[in-house]
């Protein structure tokens, strides 16, 4: 990753991408560059951690050459908004000291003082906490880097790094996406993220239309994963008939549900909070390449627990060809694991 015009303009893409924080695209249909999830290996980080991080993207125009980094060492910023990073990069940059990665992983390490340099900022009765946000980007031409760039005075924009096409003229958002994720440090609480079930062999499997198929890939090993060629003569059931009305809600629903390890942890710090026990909450968002699916389901709740029918609709395509599933689980305390499954459309 070159220094200097590398990872620093962003902050036109950064207003638009992230004007409602974390979250992504609402839609889960998957048309352009995308990003899926960042996945930490230690959703709450106990202070002094390290933290390595994993990102998962899809472009939907098959390059597979993309420029993607990372930016840590914003700790604790005011209000606890993004934003409030962007003065804290400024310094770090005239010192030397900006964190920077390239690649779709990377990794941080929490200082020690992360929660109590700021434990008198905590309300009465709420737990001491300290908050890390680690930004990555993704982008189909060159990322660039000023680390001289000065955040406006407004506090709204101001994160240095942009996307370049061969002329140096900002890319758009169908070609560069930015945002950020956030690392919880709490005293004596950590949360493992949730996980797909995987055979001896490491391969996790998705039930479709009351099949049992194995998937693509889980975890890390699905970015970057290319497209699993599908013979429907020999693997039937991993085959699907197409839809001519092109995904839409009238074509027949095609169940798909990956299969995610019913382990429920209990959420210390609402537990502490609140005096009583409190689980943590689990949802799987479904994204698909071509067709339409129904997009989130839940699979956990704090009140009525397990929901064994946590099950996508799947909607095929009109159009012949291999059709990708992806499924990410969550928790609500930043946990996330990932998988992918290829069907054939026939």
């Amino acid at each position: 990753m070159r220094r200097a015009p590398l990872v620093a303009a962003c902050a036109l893409s950064l207003v638009s991408t992230l004007g409602c924080g974390p979250e992504f695209d609402a839609s889960n249909e998957l048309k352009t560059l995308r990003v899926l999830g960042v996945k930490k290996d230690k959703p709450y980080a106990l202070p002094g951690e390290e933290v390595a991080l994993q990102l998962l993207w899809h472009d939907a125009a098959g390059r597979t050459d993309l420029q993607s980094a990372f930016i840590g060492g914003c700790v604790n910023p005011p209000g606890d908004l993004y934003y409030g990073c962007f003065e804290q990069y400024g310094r770090l940059a005239g010192s030397g000291g900006l964190s920077l990665g390239d690649g779709n992983t990377f990794k941080v390490t929490l200082p020690d003082d992360i929660i109590s340099s700021r434990a008198a900022e905590a309300e009465p009765g709420q737990p001491a906490y300290g908050l890390y946000i680690v930004f990555f980007a993704v982008c189909a031409g060159t990322l660039s880097l000023d680390t001289a760039a000065q955040a406006p005075t407004s506090g709204s924009g101001g994160l240095p790094i942009r996307c370049l096409d061969p002329d140096g003229k900002p890319l758009g958002s169908n070609d560069f996406v930015v945002g950020y994720s956030s690392i919880y440090s709490f005293e004596e609480a950590v949360n493992t993220n949730p996980v797909f079930a995987v055979d001896d062999a490491g391969q996790a499997k998705f039930e479709v239309a009351g099949e049992s198929l194995v998937a693509d890939c889980v975890g890390a090993a699905c970015q970057g994963a290319p497209a699993v060629e599908v013979d429907c003569e020999a693997e039937p059931a991993r085959c699907v008939e197409a839809c001519k009305d092109d995904g839409d809600a009238t074509c027949p629903d095609i169940q798909v549900k990956p299969e995610i390890v019913q382990d429920v942890e209990q959420d210390d710090v609402s537990s502490r909070l609140f005096g009583t026990k409190v689980s943590e909450q689990m949802w799987v968002n479904y994204y698909v390449d071509r067709g339409g699916m129904s997009e989130v389901r839940l699979v956990n709740d704090t009140a009525s627990g397990w929901n064994a029918k946590y099950r996508g609709e799947l909607h095929a395509p009109k159009a012949a060809g291999p059709l990708q599933i992806w499924a990410v689980v969550h928790d609500n305390r930043g946990g996330m694991d990932f998988t992918r499954i290829t069907l054939g459309v026939k």
